[in-house]
């Protein structure tokens, strides 16, 4: 019965690709601006490995992909991911938050508490975490990252007129659905950092990746697990597995929704691998799906494109 569940998953997957390979490799772009300043930041301070976040997030996006068929984001925990930025945590620290978060959601999965949850929070409140999910990330965006920018600096390829270029774009495709927003923009910001990086001489060097193992100190384990874990764990449950479970049902209701206690276990599966190698700690969550089904994602094939992408990169 499995065995057959996942034919029927990878064949909606291919065949979706096939006939909108387009709006899939779009849609699966659309969560990166959560992502990709996230784990930057994160990797400037030496908190995580970006190679080996990449890395292991790429092979948890293709097997999200592949088992359950719709495009669930990979995405950081913010909660954690806000603390260790603040505080500077060493990677210790920050591997012990994660898996601690980890250890508790496999806990709530397998003992159904998680199913306990669901049943008990009313659906207008989980509604109500997408939408404080999205304003939150619009209020970021339009405080914290237009708040440096001038009409014409710090650069030709960084400044307000670009912004207020790509919103007015994003608005326009509430009428055009077809065109590839979040494809064209990557794309874009793609040459004008290569063309930036170039003219300045800092184009990047290239070495093969080399995976280590990491251990938090008794210390880590405390400062991870008590300041960031324990503040995570709510967030994770409502919005990266409850929450992300009814919206799956909303936004595609022809395909099969993955259950709450599967989400989970993928969850609690994905921290207590990749956290043991320096990777950052990720989850599923609502508005990284909401994302990447706005701007053309409708199956898995998206998240497999991704992650094969940032395989790629990170090797």
């Amino acid at each position: 019965m499995a065995v057959q569940s996942l034919r029927e998953i990878n064949a909606y997957n291919l065949r979706t690709f096939k006939h909108h390979y387009v709006s899939e490799i779009s849609g699966s772009l659309g969560d990166l601006g959560t992502f990709l300043p996230i784990a930057i930041a994160l990797a400037a301070n030496g908190t995580v490995s970006l190679a080996s976040t990449l890395v292991f997030s790429g092979v948890f996006n293709i097997l999200t992909g592949l088992f359950f068929g719709i495009p669930l984001p990979v995405q950081p925990m913010k909660a954690i991911a806000a603390v260790a930025i603040a505080r500077s945590f060493s990677n210790g620290s920050i591997a012990a938050a994660g898996i601690f978060v980890g250890a508790c959601i496999l806990v709530f999965s397998v003992t159904g508490i998680l199913h306990w949850f669901a049943n008990v929070i009313p659906i207008p409140v989980i509604k109500g975490i997408q939408v404080g999910a999205g304003l939150s990330l619009i209020i970021a965006a339009c405080g914290n990252m237009l708040h440096p920018l001038g009409w014409i600096s710090p650069s030709w390829a960084d400044n307000r007129l670009w912004a207020i270029a790509a919103f007015v774009a994003l608005v326009l495709t509430n009428v055009f659905r077809r065109v590839p927003y979040a494809l064209a923009v990557f794309v874009l910001g793609l040459v004008f950092a290569i063309i930036r990086t170039a003219l300045a001489g800092h184009m990047p060097g290239f070495e093969v990746w080399h995976p280590f193992a990491l251990i938090p100190t008794p210390h880590q384990w405390r400062v991870g697990a008590v300041d960031a874990g324990i503040g995570q764990i709510p967030l994770t449950t409502l919005n990266s597995i409850v929450a992300v479970v009814h919206l799956a049902h909303d936004l595609l209701p022809n395909v099969r929704t993955p259950s709450i206690t599967h989400v989970g276990i993928s969850v609690a599966g994905m921290n207590l691998l990749g956290c043991w190698f320096g990777a950052m700690p990720v989850c599923h969550g609502s508005g990284g799906l909401a994302a990447q089904y706005r701007f053309g994602a409708r199956s898995g094939a998206s998240v497999i494109f991704l992650g094969v992408l940032k395989l790629i990169i990170g090797f």
